[in-house]
């Protein structure tokens, strides 16, 4: 009995003993193949590395994808093979990549840049603007000496400032005003005519005209000077509205109305005076000594020495502090929201200019030498104090000192400057986005363009994000 009991141990040690030997020899197997493995990736590396390194990009680049074959999380082999991407002019793959090693590493720098890059080479200069911006938003915590980073912030103030030329030869430029479609136009002035222009530099409407304003806001009706006369033309140059009687000026309509001024009588003596035409040419209010036109419900005029706003149906509203306003070429005081108003002298100081929103409020208590009228909704404003020129935002506050011989209020996010004689842009940050290198150089458009200055006269700068690609 106990020989049966020992023989039957035996028999289960042995079948034990050898299924531990067969499970220790498939692990053997595993973890040489393993190792097997391991080897060869690490050879396969080194091979694409070398490749790399010696520029042989398309082995390299086989290399690098055999590679993430056995290891699709290898990030630095990911990364190289974007690079290869970039460096050989592929730059819709180079992208895809990026987005894939970007996906799991979203703080990676130098894909960002090669990601940009490759943007830039298909032209698409806004797509690598945005890439960038992204970079330094999620390298907050990266210290700003770090190399890459200084890298990225050149890159983006180049990206920025980069332009194309419309040589157009003009004498003068006005400011931009919107037309009824959204586009936006200006006044220019030719050769012995006077023309207003699209933000692309198309030709909208030209005529031997000594005035021609801005488009009216529902229509394109456009108020020109023709000798003594005042009428409004269409988008051909035809004339459409011609008031009876003899104006001294005419201006856009704006919510169904037209300042104007004309003699209050035909006596020598007779005074200006100034209302409102509606599109029947009937005269609404010719009582003011100013009027300017409607926005947002609003209408500023000037009556018995004082400012006030009307309302839409022309009725007083709310008498202004200001003694003086600040008017573009187009009759407008009102822009973006806000007046520029000049403030009374007080103890024995001289006046100064102030900022008023468009309930004739002062905003903040900031006044200066000159404050020029905004050029957009939110860009900071060009102010003089004591001869130099800097800026300060809507409401006041001092964003830029003044510093520079002369600015112009913001738009697009760039500030006109003249340093040295020359005028450039510059950021929010004071950076030079684009050098001072022409004669003037005028607020831009919301399509990007802008007219600036050289020998030749006025042409059209246009910031390359916004070409038409």
């Amino acid at each position: 009995m106990k020989k049966q009991v020992n023989r039957r141990g035996l028999l289960s040690f042995g079948i034990v003993f050898l299924l531990l030997s067969f499970c220790a020899g498939g692990w053997f197997l595993v973890l040489s193949e393993h190792r097997t493995d391991v080897s060869e990736l690490a050879e396969q590396k080194a091979l694409a590395n070398e490749k790399y390194e010696k520029q042989i990009y398309d082995e390299a680049l086989a290399a690098y994808k055999t590679v993430l074959v056995t290891d699709p999380d290898d990030l630095i082999s990911m990364e190289r093979v974007a690079d290869i991407y970039q460096k050989t002019g592929q730059d819709t793959s180079c992208i895809a990549w990026c987005e894939r090693v970007l996906h799991k590493d979203p703080s990676n720098l130098a894909v960002r840049l090669l990601e940009a890059r490759s943007y830039d080479g298909l032209k698409k200069v806004k797509s690598a603007i945005s890439v960038l911006q992204k970079a330094l938003k999620s390298a907050g915590d990266v210290p700003d000496t770090d190399p890459k980073k200084q890298e990225i912030k050149a890159y983006l103030l180049e990206l920025e400032g980069r332009y194309e030329l419309s040589y157009l030869s003009l004498s003068w430029a006005a400011p931009w005003f919107p037309l009824p479609d959204g586009s936006w136009a200006a006044t220019v002035g030719e050769e012995n005519a006077l023309s207003v222009y699209s933000a692309k530099g198309k030709e909208v409407v030209t005529g031997p005209w000594s005035y021609l304003g801005a488009s009216a806001d529902d229509d394109r009706l456009f108020p020109v000077r023709e000798g003594e006369q005042w009428y409004f033309v269409d988008g051909a140059g035809e004339r459409r509205l011609v008031p009876d009687g003899s104006y001294l000026s005419l201006y856009a309509f704006s919510e169904g109305l037209a300042p104007a001024k004309r003699l209050s009588g035909p006596e020598p003596d007779a005074k200006p005076v100034a209302g409102y035409l509606d599109k029947t040419l009937k005269e609404q209010r010719f009582e003011f000594e100013e009027a300017y036109p409607m926005e947002s419900g609003k209408a500023l005029v000037k009556k018995d020495g004082a400012y006030q706003l009307l309302d839409s149906s022309l009725q007083e509203q709310t008498v202004c502090a200001f003694t003086a306003v600040k008017v573009d070429p187009y009759g407008r005081a009102l822009r973006y929201g806000r007046f520029i108003g000049r403030l009374p002298a007080e103890d024995g100081q001289p006046e100064r200019w102030g900022i008023f929103a468009e309930d004739g409020q002062r905003v903040g208590d900031f006044s200066a030498e000159e404050i020029r009228l905004p050029e957009s909704k939110t860009g900071p404003l060009a102010f003089c104090q004591e001869g130099l020129w800097g800026y300060v935002s809507r409401d006041g506050e001092m964003l830029i000192e003044p510093v520079y011989e002369e600015t112009r209020s913001f738009s697009k996010g760039l500030g006109a400057f003249r340093q040295d004689g020359k005028w450039g842009y510059l950021n929010k940050d004071g950076e030079q986005v684009i050098p001072p290198t022409f004669e003037d150089a005028l607020p831009f458009s919301e399509q990007g363009s802008a007219f600036v200055k050289n020998t030749a006269g006025y042409s059209l700068l246009t910031l390359s994000r916004y070409m038409a690609r």
